[in-house]
């Protein structure tokens, strides 16, 4: 997959690359407010995106219905501004997290 949505693109044509939909987030217009009702600061991101990943191993005769990892690149956007992705479809990911493990995001130079 490879598609342009707002100012970014999104890609996962390649090895083990696994997006299979993605669509920005309408957001209205922020309360003048920077804290929610508990107190918590809350941070608007300039972009809003929900993805869905692709079932594991799609394609192959090994297909099934989990979705337990992601893998995708964004090409896109400028210097400064925060990108909020919300991954919608994964299977429940709480015990990796509470192991250690993280997701990794790596940033690239555009050329």
């Amino acid at each position: 997959m490879e598609e342009k949505v707002g100012p970014f693109t999104f890609i996962s044509n390649f090895d083990s690359g696994n997006l299979a939909r993605a669509e920005r987030v309408k957001t209205e217009d922020a309360s003048s407010s920077p804290e929610d009702c508990d107190g918590a600061v809350v941070i608007n991101p300039d972009f809003d995106y929900n993805v869905w990943t692709a079932p594991d191993c799609a394609g192959t005769e090994f297909e099934n219905q989990n979705r337990t990892w992601f893998y995708f690149g964004i090409k896109g956007g400028q210097p400064g501004k925060l990108l909020r992705i919300n991954i919608l479809n994964l299977n429940r990911q709480g015990k990796l997290y509470g192991q250690g493990m993280t997701p990794l995001v790596k940033v690239v130079p555009s050329r």
